[in-house]
This record gives C-alpha cells, sequence and structure tokens, in this order.
C-alpha cells in the first residue's frame, strides 16, 4: 500500500488532502514544518511527498534534497501558488518530478496522485517480474513440475487457442499468462479483473460504449476488448464475470465480433482470450452461475500453476530471489537466510503459495537487523501437528502475523473488504477465508 507525506502548513488544505488520499486507498501522513516532514521520513518507507514550497522553518527546495538522501526512492511534487511559478521550474531541477499550482482542484491533485502511484506501482513490477522472468516471461523454478509448465506454455503460445489458467491463489497465474504472451510475441496484453470491477460496469470497461448509451456517456469510448486487438485480453478471476456478460464473450470468441455498449455494429477484432480462476468452474456450472457452454469454449487449453507445497525445491530458490530483490530496494545488505529460517520455510506449506511467501520475505526485510534473513515463529502442519522454529513464544507465528497485517489493510481501506482485497492481491473469498480462520 503507498504512503503519501503531506507537507502543508495550512491545516485546513492539509485535511483536505490527507482526507482526499485516504479515500483513494493510501496510507497519508502530513507535516507542518520541515522539521516534522524530515522526521516522518526517518520512520517510514514513502512512495511520494506532496511539499509546499513555503514553509515556516525550511525552503521546500532545501527540503528535496533532505528527503531523498533519507529516502532515494521517493517521488517529490511540489505544491506553489501561481505567481512563483519560476520557484517552481527550480525545484524540478533540484529533484522534483512534477509541480502542481495552488489553488488547485481536488480532482486535478487526485488524477496526479493516482497517475504517479500508478507509475510507480508499475515501475516496481516490472522490476519484480524482470527478476522473476530471468529471459523473457520465464517462470522461476527448477522443479519438475515447473520444467513442466514452461512446457506446455511454449506448446500452448504456438497457436491462438483460447488458454484457461487454473490454480490456487498465490500460484503465480498471471505470470503464467504473461509468459504466454511473450511467448507468441505479438500484440499487447491487456488485463481485466474481473472480480474487482462491478457488474454496474464491467460491460462498459470490456466492450466500451456508444455516446449516450448511458446518461455520463460524453463521448464514445473504446473497451478493452478493442484495445487489446491484435494481442491477448487476459480475463482474470472468470468466474465473477456476471451471467448476463457471458453470452457476449462466447460470441467474441466464437465469431471475433461484439457490439459496444448502446451500439447497433458489430466490431471485427483479432484478440486470443486467455482466462484464469481459483475457483471450481464445475461447482459454478452446478449453480447456474457459469455457462457450460461458454467453459467448453475457454478451456480448449488449459495450464495449471502448481502450489507451492508441490514444488518444495523451488522455496529457497525463491526466497533467495525475493531477499535479493526487497533487500535491494530497501538498501540492506543481506547475504542469505539463517539455517533455521530455510529449515522452517521448508516446512511450512504455505497456503497463500508463492505470494504469500513473497510478502512473508518482504515483511522479514523490512525488520531484519542482521547480514542473515531470519523468521521466527513460523510453522507449519504436517500429520496433525505443528512443528516451529524454536524461538522465544512472545513472537507471533505466520498466522497470527498474517491476520495482524490483514487487519492493517482493512483498517486503512475503511473495512472496504473489495479495495482491502484489491491492496493484498487475493479475491475477496479468499480474503473472507483468512478472516474466518
Amino acid at each position: 500500500m503507498g504512503k503519501i507525506l503531506i507537507v502543508e502548513d495550512s491545516p485546513d488544505l492539509q485535511m483536505v488532502l490527507r482526507d482526499l488520499v485516504e479515500k483513494e486507498g493510501y496510507v497519508a501522513f502530513v507535516a507542518n514544518s520541515g522539521a516534522e516532514a524530515l522526521a516522518v521520513a526517518r520512520s517510514q518507507v514513502l512512495d511520494l511527498v506532496f511539499l509546499d514550497i513555503g514553509l515556516p522553518d525550511l525552503s521546500g527546495i532545501e527540503l528535496i534534497g533532505s528527503l531523498q538522501r533519507l529516502i532515494p526512492d521517493v517521488d517529490v511534487v511540489m505544491l506553489t501558488a501561481v505567481n512563483d511559478a519560476r520557484t517552481a521550474v527550480e525545484a524540478l531541477k533540484s529533484g522534483a518530478i512534477d509541480y502542481i499550482l495552488k489553488p488547485f482542484e481536488l480532482l486535478e491533485f487526485r488524477k496526479l496522485l493516482n497517475r504517479l502511484m500508478s507509475a510507480r506501482q508499475s515501475a516496481r513490477q516490472l522490476r519484480i517480474d524482470s527478476l522473476e522472468k530471468g529471459r523473457g516471461w520465464e517462470l522461476l523454478g527448477q522443479s519438475p513440475v515447473m520444467i513442466g509448465l514452461r512446457q506446455h506454455i511454449a506448446t500452448a503460445a504456438a497457436v491462438k487457442a483460447p488458454v484457461l489458467i487454473c490454480g490456487e491463489t498465490g500460484t503465480g497465474k498471471e505470470l503464467v499468462a504473461r509468459a504466454l504472451h511473450s511467448r507468441s510475441g505479438k500484440g499487447v496484453f491487456v488485463k481485466v479483473d474481473c472480480g474487482t470491477l462491478s457488474a454496474s460496469i464491467i460491460e462498459a470497461e470490456l466492450f466500451g460504449y456508444e455516446k449516450g448509451a448511458f446518461t455520463d456517456a460524453k463521448e464514445t469510448r473504446k473497451g478493452l476488448v478493442e484495445v487489446a486487438d491484435g494481442g491477448i485480453l487476459f480475463l482474470d478471476e472468470i468466474g465473477n464475470l456476471p451471467l448476463a456478460l457471458q453470452p457476449k464473450l462466447l460470441r467474441l470468441i466464437e465469431e471475433s465480433v461484439f457490439r459496444r455498449v448502446g451500439g447497433v455494429h458489430d466490431i471485427q477484432v483479432n484478440v486470443r482470450i486467455v482466462a484464469a480462476t481459483n475457483v471450481n468452474i464445475d461447482e459454478e456450472i452446478r449453480q447456474g452461475r457459469f455457462r457450460e457452454d461458454l467453459y467448453y469454449r475457454l478451456n480448449v487449453i488449459t495450464l495449471v500453476p502448481p502450489p507451492l507445497r508441490q514444488r518444495r525445491e523451488d522455496i529457497l530458490l525463491l526466497a533467495d530471489h525475493y531477499l535479493r530483490f526487497f533487500a535491494g530496494e530497501m538498501n540492506k545488505r543481506l547475504r542469505g537466510l539463517t539455517p533455521e529460517t530455510e529449515e522452517a520455510l521448508l516446512s511450512y506449506d504455505f497456503p497463500g503459495n508463492v505470494r504469500e511467501l513473497k510478502n512473508l520475505i518482504e515483511r522479514a526485510v523490512i525488520y531484519s537487523q542482521g547480514e542473515r534473513l531470519s523468521l521466527v515463529g513460523l510453522t507449519s502442519r504436517s500429520g496433525g501437528e505443528t512443528a516451529a522454529v524454536q524461538e522465544p513464544r512472545e513472537y507471533p507465528t505466520l498466522r497470527e502475523m498474517e491476520k495482524s497485517y490483514i487487519q492493517q489493510v482493512l483498517d486503512a481501506a475503511g473495512q472496504n473488504k473489495s479495495q482491502a482485497a484489491r491492496t493484498l492481491g487475493i479475491s475477496r473469498a479468499t480474503l473472507r477465508e483468512k478472516l474466518g480462520s
């Protein structure tokens, strides 16, 4: 979750911006002065700082360098009055990435905030992906099941048939889809998360709409199907696609045509459909929530990324990979895992799979002190008994850490479970399971 610092000595503007940032799903910190801003920067790993040039104790321009020395990766946006535009230019030369002139519209501020945070997330994910893929979009792992999966992906990439990726949460279904796209070497890759888009907007997002199709349709807009023309449309959590839209997707697959919302003409596209799900589609069909004919059209080729417990020989390789990445991001010198941690990782079942391992290593790096990474209180269940790293019991178990982390995300999201699930990278169903466990 992104962390934003607002450095502004006007209490009213500070409160308005803080509320806006929090409503957008980020964690907000505020400071009235340069000294307070530096205190926050010493205690938090910030993503973005909105910095007023005119502070009571320090010049905002002087503060840019101090902030970036404390957090080299932080982005700084200057807040400056219209009549001080020359100072804004000086701020850009000093390391700020943008500026916004006061007074400004809150819509303008929100767009800038989300654009910058989206860019940071994309860049961060690209760095992770570049490590994970090695050459192209390769999936990390040398276990027999992973070698077999890469072979199946290579076979699927050579044809145009739809692909259904089935697997547990956190196994890397999107990474499989991107590996398929990389292997095919054709067109763009467009992702649609059917689990986070509401039923009322998903049709317009997918298929676009004509001007006047509904109240807010002020102009004709292309949907993501058209954006993906010539490439891959990845439908994540396909089991959540509303039943009413499934015939339209079926027609797209069978005839390569569709109509925009409010449209009367068919539009021809050349799109390969790749879908993913972590639910039992057979059960969804029995319950009348998923069309059987659509399932058969999607399920021409099936790819199944294995759960981490079925590829234990890859656990330490993955752990070392994420350790190196996050240690580099946080400027920490870590030379590997302690022997006790390696043993604990190998004995743990990882119900959240690779995503759980990744998040665990990231949290451990954040709190690490020595040269080797140590995880304490890690538990696994085998034969009904619990094994754990033998550390003092005042340390929380992995389950307790997970629940605490989820609760923190929920609190930051104002108890909005859909938003919390998106932040955690899991489905609402998985979130409910984890809250109930």
